[in-house]
């Protein structure tokens, strides 16, 4: 601020306009400083978000019919289920929490999509990705879909005539907005080599997963921000070699990376039996966001109740993580989605997860 000289021949009146104009330059530039912050932090920020927007059923069922007849009823009850849990309205209150926030860019697992029809299933039931940019845009927020990780896309007969067809996927959004814009480049979209097959009355069943990635650029540094989807299921032989293949391939830059998803690792408990895998993305180097922010929280991420509408929050274990490798700092981490507040106009959570957003800042050019 320059140096304002007084002197007596300044008349009163000139001198009040003078301090006003002071004042005034002033709570703009705070002001300015405020909604730069609101909107994603200095030039040298990134703010990340990652979220599991969950199917809406508990497909346990699915695995353990041994029947065609048994396996007809279990598809019917989970698509039932699938529509109880308000996929749309769930995903408008997805869209509230990243406009909270706004992040510039958000790692999203379980974005699906449910069809329905005689075979082959056309009729879209729910677009959890298309309901979700639909209601950023109603808010006035412009994301668009970067990189999409298809997993699991199955079919089958339900009791109600028709069959029901789920698709799975895994993605990245970028914030597009003018006034806060991210350059993303060398899009890569790769499914993990080894996956669990199960076995089905229709035949044997692949759980297909894999990662995504973009190089994103902002402020001028450019980093790798990468989304996975772990697989969650026993012998967790499969969840650690799948694992090892993200680092391997994923991560194999020399840029800074982030690493943000749904790793079904338990992170805040070492006697698990997933424990090992979080202890092996530590040991390649990765540094755990909320761990440096909130040493002493267990930050919780899974799991509501299936179907959404347990009353007091269940969240036990941390497998939502932001994970990152380089000369990060770590300006703040929270967890979205999980209070009250939260919830839907019917109740529900908006997912069984809670999201898991960090602000960084990153390092400078130099130091890569």
């Amino acid at each position: 601020m320059k140096h304002i000289r007084l002197t007596r021949s300044r008349p009163p009146y000139a001198l009040a306009r003078a301090l006003l104009t002071i004042m005034l330059v002033g709570v703009t530039a705070l002001a300015t400083g405020a909604n730069a912050l609101a909107d994603g932090g200095s030039k040298s920020d990134i703010r990340v978000m990652t979220q599991n927007m969950y199917v809406g059923a508990d497909l346990l069922p699915l695995a353990q019919a041994q029947t065609l007849d048994q396996f007809k009823a279990a598809v019917t009850l989970a698509y039932r289920q699938i529509l109880a849990s308000q996929p749309a309205e769930r995903a408008a209150a997805v869209a509230r929490e990243i406009a909270r926030d706004k992040p510039d860019l958000v790692a999203l697992q379980e974005a699906d999509i449910i069809r329905t029809g005689s075979p082959p299933a056309t009729n879209v039931s729910s677009d959890q990705l298309k309901s979700l940019l639909a209601a950023l845009d109603r808010l006035g927020l412009h994301y668009e879909a970067m990189a999409i990780m298809p997993e699991q896309d199955a079919e089958a007969p339900t009791t109600l005539g028709f069959d029901v067809r789920i698709s799975v996927r895994d993605l990245i959004i970028a914030r597009v907005d003018p006034g806060r814009p991210v350059k993303v480049s060398n899009i890569q979209v790769q499914p993990y080599v080894v996956d669990r097959v199960f076995p089905t009355p229709l035949g044997p069943f692949a759980s297909r997963s894999g990662w995504a990635s973009v190089d994103a650029t902002i402020g001028g540094r450019t980093f790798r921000f990468v989304t996975t989807h772990l697989e969650p299921t026993p012998p967790f032989i499969t969840q650690r070699t799948q694992a090892q293949e993200l680092i391997a391939a994923a991560t194999n830059t020399k840029l800074p990376v982030v690493l943000a998803g749904d790793f079904n690792t338990t992170a805040n408990d070492p006697q698990n039996p997933t424990f090992p895998t979080y202890q092996f993305l530590l040991d390649s180097g990765f540094t755990d966001a909320w761990r440096v922010k909130h040493p002493t929280d267990s930050g919780p991420t899974c799991c509501q109740a299936p179907d959404l509408r347990n009353p007091v929050s269940s969240l036990t274990f941390r497998i939502d993580l932001v994970l990152f490798r380089g000369d990060f700092r770590v300006k703040d981490i929270h967890r979205v989605g999980e209070e009250q507040r939260d919830r839907t106009p019917s109740g529900l959570w908006p997912s069984d997860h809670a999201g898991v957003v960090a602000t960084l800042q990153l390092p400078h050019p130099r130091s890569r």
